[in-house]
């Protein structure tokens, strides 16, 4: 299927991480690089250089940051709304947890477990899908934690560790690479372009600098034209004002399911009903429709199954060899949709949009992506559902 890129779509994909990375310890023999649990410790986040003044900082080598950081990050469990997820975190305060939203999704009580097995109980403080990162705060405080590096200090090539808990085996993993390249929001840095190998459950969990700091949250992972496979990991400069008022805010969020069951989402009922009659196309959009809106739960899991007709995850339009309606005439459900976005219905438009496969040669992908020919290609929302589903 192909990616759709309507401007105001969120940054982050699941399904490409998915998709989809300095604290100091009780222990007197690990250098100290990071943040001690003393007595004073409070919750504010610290960012800047390690050591002394005119101190050359020290630096680590990829085992050295696994072994002498890994007890700062935790694998995040969730289960809420009928679906369950997971990926990775890490401590920038005795008692906050940093993570992506998509992560945590609609579970408001996540559970953090150590790669010793410990487990603590979470309480999501903050959360924004469009930065695609979440707060956590646990009440019993934890004895490592790290801290976060000035992007401008970093430069391209300078070697970079990600920790965290990917896929297949879902167990605390190491993987080192070097920065590529910065994304840049006019001179700030907000994001890293790096290497290292990532997959499903890294998601969430610190990019860290030679010198122990936290460079970025791992996010998501981009592949342009064939090329390599490169991570992109954000930084403080982008997520950090959101993660300081969450802090001071400190209002736990109550869980809610919208989106994560039938009868929630407008689009997701729109697919989920088509499939269910056995359009198995509706059945693959509904199950890539969690990559663009805030859904997941019994739409991704009924799509996934093709309307519960397949036990495992398959390619619906694959497996039941049909293939995607992309002309006017071809699917009399999308034919009514491109009417009535011609008729100026701009709700009509949008869900068209998620309707259809969304190539070049899709005449309703076209149609739905100028709102009825009235707008310039994939700029902007037609109605109002859409943007007010993303806090447009």
């Amino acid at each position: 299927m192909n990616v759709k890129n309507k401007t105001t779509i969120s940054i982050f994909s699941f399904l490409l991480l998915l998709i989809p990375l300095n604290g100091c310890s009780n222990s007197n023999n690990k250098l100290d690089i990071a943040s001690s649990n003393s007595e004073d410790a409070g919750t504010a986040i610290e960012e800047g250089p390690v050591g002394e003044i005119g101190e050359e900082p020290v630096l680590l080598s990829p085992a050295d940051i696994g072994e002498q950081l890994g007890d700062a990050v935790w694998e995040v469990a969730t289960n809420a709304c009928g679906t369950e997820s997971g990926g990775s975190s890490f401590a920038v305060t005795p008692n906050i947890f940093i993570t992506n939203e998509h992560v945590i999704g609609p579970d408001m009580t996540p559970t953090l477990i150590s790669r010793n097995g410990d487990t603590l109980e979470g309480v999501v403080i903050g959360k924004d899908r469009g930065l695609d990162v979440a707060v956590v705060q646990i009440s019993e405080p934890v004895d490592l934690w790290l801290e976060w590096a000035d992007p401008n200090e970093l430069r391209e090539g300078e070697q970079v560790v990600s920790l965290g808990y990917p896929a297949p085996y879902y167990q605390f993993s190491v993987s080192s690479g070097s920065i590529i390249s910065f994304l840049r929001e006019g001179s700030s840095r907000i994001g890293i372009v790096s290497d290292e190998a990532s997959d499903y459950g890294s998601s969430g969990g610190p990019l860290i600098s030679e010198t122990g700091q936290v460079v970025g949250v791992v996010t998501q992972e981009t592949q342009e034209g064939g090329a390599q496979l490169l991570g992109e990991s954000f930084t403080y400069s982008h997520l950090g004002a959101f993660i300081e008022r969450s802090i001071q805010d400190g209002t736990v969020i109550t869980e809610n399911c919208d989106g994560f069951a039938y009868g929630t989402n407008i689009i997701g009922d729109y697919l989920w009903d088509l499939c269910a009659d056995e359009t198995y196309w509706a059945c693959d959009n509904l199950y890539y429709l969690e990559l663009y809106l805030p859904v997941g739960g019994e739409y991704t899991n009924f799509g996934a199954t093709c309307g519960d007709q397949v036990e495992i995850e398959v390619d619906c339009v694959e497996y039941f060899e049909t293939s995607f309606p992309i002309s006017y005439g071809e699917d009399p459900n999308l034919d009514t949709l491109y009417d009535e976005c011609s008729q100026g219905n701009g709700d009509s438009c949008d869900l068209l949009y998620f309707a259809s496969w969304g190539t070049e040669e899709d005449n309703y992908f076209q149609h739905a992506a100028t709102c009825g020919n009235t707008e310039e290609f994939d700029t902007t929302w037609c109605g109002w559902y859409v943007p007010e589903l993303l806090g447009r």
